[in-house]
């Protein structure tokens, strides 16, 4: 009897195969008995698809259907199921030009009693062109549920980001405005993240690791059924790849999931690491737990010294980027460090971040790394570092982690070593800002570069004195192929990104004192995470809508995230629509325990021309002093046990040695009651609020549920002990 689908099942998930082409036609949660492969997108394939670089260029790749396999017997895949597993064997695949000489093993085992699917592939590529990259596994058309309008994409951007009925809103336009600062011109997306359209017509988001993707997982769920689609990549090497989520609209309803790999791949057999899929119970939280263990059981450098103790106790920092700017104006001197650091502690702060410090200013002198002589001598900065830090305050210096001015003629030689190439063996640059200097991208491969940027962060902190540094870019940035036949640490493996700044933070860490330094960098990722103090995520920074950086800050609880606030008023460096909700995300940041990164501009972006701001800034930053000082950081647990909140209420909870902390917020002033699940005796409620009061709260428990009347306050730190 013909055969149309081959089953395979473990009793808790389920899958349905094409019995000729391999197709994924049913990928099913028995439980809920909900097959979530609701749509077959004819343009995209399924389970997996790529780019090979061929001679006339790039060209998508695919698994043949059965008209091509009718039409070359040849190309017939071999299909095998047994109980648990799936294998297929793709003879060979195709582009749209016809078959290409890679064939693929797909392999797909269903564990007893796991709702976790584990797949595998193999490809031998025998033809002299390049495989670059491979989408597996590759999933279509999907939703959870009755209906694909309430549910819910989680994507691991800038520590996250979530999209709402994903269907529509990857294929939506948004509304875009332009934001002019100094020579600057930038863009902001008023919408939540949308899609690009690609080659086979679906609007797709690939997010490169490292980059934008901070981490390698991803989870689809459905807040009113209570479930979730989760998809990770057991990358234990930390090897550049990316994310891919994809949509055709909502006229075609339905989500696209990938896992992006990156072989680079000649002749020759490359293998995956295993990848993970899973139906499972629950929201997004249940795709953090599952990462995050399984990412401790790699072995990863021990955190502790890359926060110092100062650093942990600090609410935040001052960011100065007027000592230069990229076209020259200056703003202040290195006499002026002390004064600033006064300026600092006024509002509560003792942590200086200096740009432009150093020879021909911010996004213009990079790498010129030595100390701008139109601010000072060397002496001179010497001598201010250290009055400032006299005083209990710290400094940090920016320094780029991967630009090159090539219009620098002694920067030549540098670039023709150092720098990126494309495949065509042209320098990979960029522009910012005014656009006038090109920037090469250096490859973080090259080892005189590396060395040279170690150099300049020791140089820094033990000829200088920093006790800081700020390396731009490093996290944030995307990470770049690099077809450098020079650069020998990467040989043969253009793809070699992640493991590059690996060997820079680990080669930094040999130079620290014993107290360690106080680390930040651009961006947030899980790969770097452990070697920093504190990561910037940059909220305020693109769209206004969909940020969800607690998917990093739950999923890793004992790293520090930092982020940017901003005044209501004279918001020079930021458009009026971020500036509006000034207290908003300072509030939240609060609530997230967030390292607060403010920036102090003259006339163009500072909390001293905003009074009403500053006032509510030095209150949080007082409230928050005491919560570390008093309590530590605490364990952040997100909602865990939240039962209920009034509406409008940011609450948080962490959790302590003994009992919890609370975080609550509500820019309109808290009210009503808040409850969550407590399984021992009623506890004493304390709240401290912005105001500095101290205030006992009533709670009552019943039936395993304290319920806590809130304080008449918009901020508050909650003890229960």
């Amino acid at each position: 009897m013909y055969q149309s689908r081959l089953h395979v099942t473990n009793g808790l998930v389920s899958l349905a195969l094409d019995a000729l082409s391999g197709e994924v036609l049913e990928y099913i949660d028995e439980k809920a008995w909900d097959n979530v492969c609701k749509n077959h997108v004819r343009e995209c394939s399924t389970p997996l698809e790529g780019v090979i670089f061929m001679h006339d260029g790039e060209k998508r790749f695919y698994p043949p259907r059965y008209m091509h396999v009718r039409r070359d017997e040849s190309m017939r895949p071999q299909i095998s199921v047994t109980e648990g597993r799936a294998e297929i064997w793709y003879p060979y695949l195709m582009t749209d030009d016809g078959k290409i000489d890679v064939s693929a093993r797909v392999e797909i085992v269903l564990p007893q009693g796991d709702v976790r699917t584990l797949w595998r592939l193999e490809l031998d590529n025998r033809t002299d062109c390049e495989v670059q990259k491979v989408y597996f596994p590759a999933l279509t058309g999907m939703w959870l549920g009755e209906t694909w309008e309430d549910d819910v994409l989680l994507l691991p951007r800038f520590a996250g980001w979530e999209v709402k009925n994903p269907s529509k809103k990857l294929a939506s336009a948004p509304p875009v405005i332009q934001w002019k600062w100094q020579e600057y011109l930038y863009e902001y997306n008023l919408g939540e993240m949308n899609g690009a359209k690609d080659a086979r017509g679906a609007y797709a988001v690939e997010l490169p690791y490292s980059g934008p993707a901070s981490m390698l997982w991803m989870e689809l769920y459905d807040p009113a059924e209570n479930r979730g689609l989760y998809m990770t990549c057991r990358n234990a090497a930390l090897r550049m790849k990316a994310l891919r989520a994809d949509a055709m609209g909502e006229t075609r309803p339905g989500v696209g999931m990938s896992m992006v790999h990156k072989p680079c791949l000649g002749k020759g057999v490359w293998q995956s690491e295993e990848c993970v899929t899973a139906l499972h119970e629950g929201d997004w939280h249940w795709g953090a737990d599952e990462y995050r263990n399984w990412f401790a059981s790699l072995e990863r450098p021990a955190q502790s010294k890359h926060i110092p103790d100062w650093f942990k106790q600090s609410p935040g920092l001052m960011a100065h980027y007027d000592f230069q700017y990229q076209l020259g104006g200056v703003v202040h001197h290195f006499r002026d460090i002390p004064m600033l650091m006064r300026q600092a502690m006024d509002m509560g702060f003792n942590h200086l971040l200096l740009s432009g410090w150093h020879e021909d200013g911010f996004d213009f002198g990079f790498p010129h790394y030595t100390p701008n002589h139109r601010l000072g001598t060397e002496e001179e900065l010497i001598r201010a570092v250290r009055e400032a830090k006299d005083m209990g305050g710290h400094i940090a210096f920016y320094v780029n982690a991967r630009l090159c001015n090539t219009l620098f003629e002694d920067q030549k030689e540098r670039v023709g070593k150092s720098a990126i190439r494309n495949r065509d063996g042209s320098v990979r640059t960029e522009r910012y800002g005014s656009g006038e200097a090109p920037f090469a991208l250096l490859c973080i491969n090259d080892t005189d570069w590396q060395e040279h940027l170690a150099q300049t962060v020791k140089y820094l902190t033990h000829t200088i004195g920093a006790d800081g540094m700020y390396l731009d870019q490093l996290a944030m940035a995307e990470s770049t192929y690099c077809y450098h036949p020079g650069h020998s640490a990467h040989a043969g493996d253009p793809a070699a990104w992640n493991q590059g700044y690996d060997r820079l933070l680990t080669r930094m860490r040999r130079d620290y004192g014993e107290d360690g330094m106080g680390l930040i960098f651009e961006g947030c990722n899980d790969a770097f995470g452990p070697y920093a103090s504190g990561q910037l995520i940059t909220t305020l920074g693109g769209p206004f809508v969909g940020r969800k950086p607690e998917m990093y800050r739950y999923t890793f609880p004992g790293q520090i995230l930092c982020d940017m606030m901003n005044p209501r008023r004279h918001s020079a460096m930021r458009p009026e629509h971020v500036a509006r909700h000034a207290t908003e995300w300072l509030y939240r940041a609060f609530v997230n325990g967030m390292y607060l990164w403010c920036y102090d501009l003259e006339w163009d972006n500072t909390f001293r021309r905003d009074p009403e701001q500053y006032e509510r800034l030095q209150k949080v930053v007082t409230l928050r002093k005491k919560w570390l000082r008093e309590y530590g950081q605490g364990r952040f647990e997100d909602e865990a046990g939240i039962v209920d909140q009034p509406a409008d209420v940011l609450a948080r909870v962490y959790a302590q040695e003994e009992g919890l902390l609370l975080a609550v917020a509500c820019e309109r002033g808290l009210r009503g009651a808040l409850s969550l699940r407590w399984t021992e005796s009623a506890p004493n409620a304390v709240a401290f609020t912005l105001e500095g009061e101290e205030i006992a709260l009533s709670a009552s428990l019943q039936d395993g549920v304290l319920t806590l009347s809130l304080p008449d306050t918009e901020l508050a730190v909650i003890i229960l002990r």
